[in-house]
């Protein structure tokens, strides 16, 4: 599943015009998947895209999706696209389930349309599919849209010169540097420098960083607040470690229950997080990946986040963060400032 929060005003008057606005609302072009927009007035409220399966249960996925826009405030009615590499006819049964349970709930319909590989067309009225050729897709010309909901999630290929550096310092690397280095300081560079721009030293240090739980974990509530949350983060974890009770306010960010992060220090986290990952040695990686797969989650991108949970499992079976977030995702559950104006 994939969310976006961002209010967007579609200038669209026709159907046509609404599907080829879609891969610019969500950042990609979907296949087998349901993308559900919920609007306030004429306005959009973000989007949400889930994944079609040939095994999907029509009814669970239907209560899913609709409990899941309940949550967004002052929606008021939905769109569904489906987009599906069968015939169009196929998505009936899905959509049926859809609108009865939005209905059910209070939800106006805005239009159910599907994408199939024999065109395109409503699921409200009884029309032959159009032409997949009339998908406007001009009214998307400059918004950045890259392939589907899966592209992204390869690592990179490193600089080879920047790997033979990095490496040579994780090396050099030892107690006395774990000691001496100012994590929370260390962090705040992952946050606030461009990835390739970061001394080779303090790219090894924050591989080994992001290896060890209570290290990342700081990184993680630093990420999602500032350097003065990650002071109370490793206050906070020096405390567990002594038997103190941990800040529930600062737990509470792991879990998403908490006010909304600014998504630049995310995403310019995430991507040193990308750009260490391809310098880390092959068993280091798995802390670096489940670290990628919780800031994915956090910035909407669950379908990424599951990817990356995957290949830390793939690397550490049972890797405890990977875990966690393969379980958001498994269940649908979603930050709480998904859902947040």
């Amino acid at each position: 599943m994939t969310t976006t929060a961002q209010p967007t005003i579609v200038q669209a008057t026709s159907a046509a015009d609404f599907l080829g606005l879609i891969p610019a609302l969500i950042g990609y072009t979907p296949t087998r998947s349901i993308v559900v927009v919920p609007f306030r007035g004429n306005h959009t409220a973000g989007a949400a895209r889930f994944d079609l399966n040939e095994d999907t249960d029509p009814q669970a996925l239907a209560s899913t999706i609709t409990g899941i826009v309940c949550r967004i405030p002052d929606a008021r009615a939905v769109a569904v696209v489906i987009y599906t590499d069968q015939d169009g006819h196929t998505t009936r049964p899905i959509i049926g389930a859809l609108l009865d349970r939005a209905t059910e709930c209070g939800f106006g319909i805005k239009d159910a349309l599907y994408v199939a590989r024999d065109g395109w067309g409503s699921a409200l009225t009884d029309e032959q599919p159009h032409p997949l050729t009339e998908i406007n897709s001009a009214l998307a010309a400059g918004r950045a849209t890259t392939g589907d909901q899966h592209s992204g999630t390869e690592i990179p290929a490193p600089d080879e010169d920047r790997l033979e550096a990095v490496l040579a310092a994780f090396e050099d690397f030892g107690l006395a540097d774990v000691a001496e280095t100012d994590w929370v300081a260390l962090a705040e560079v992952a946050a606030t420098t461009r990835p390739e721009e970061i001394d080779p030293f303090d790219a090894a240090s924050l591989i080994f960083a992001l290896s060890r739980p209570s290290l990342r974990d700081i990184a993680i509530v630093q990420w999602a607040t500032d350097e003065h949350g990650g002071e109370r983060a490793a206050e906070a974890q020096a405390g567990w470690e002594h038997g103190e009770e941990y800040p529930t306010d600062l737990a509470s960010i792991m879990w998403g229950d908490a006010p909304r992060p600014d998504a630049r220090r995310l995403q310019s986290a995430l991507a040193t997080v990308r750009h260490l990952t391809a310098l880390a040695p092959q068993p280091l990686r798995a802390g670096l990946l489940a670290t990628i797969a919780w800031l994915s989650w956090a910035l909407g991108h669950s379908t990424h986040a599951d990817a990356y949970a995957r290949q830390a499992l793939t690397i550490e079976p049972g890797h405890g963060l990977s875990e966690i977030v393969a379980s958001f995702v498994q269940a649908g559950h979603l930050p709480r400032w998904a859902f947040e104006r």
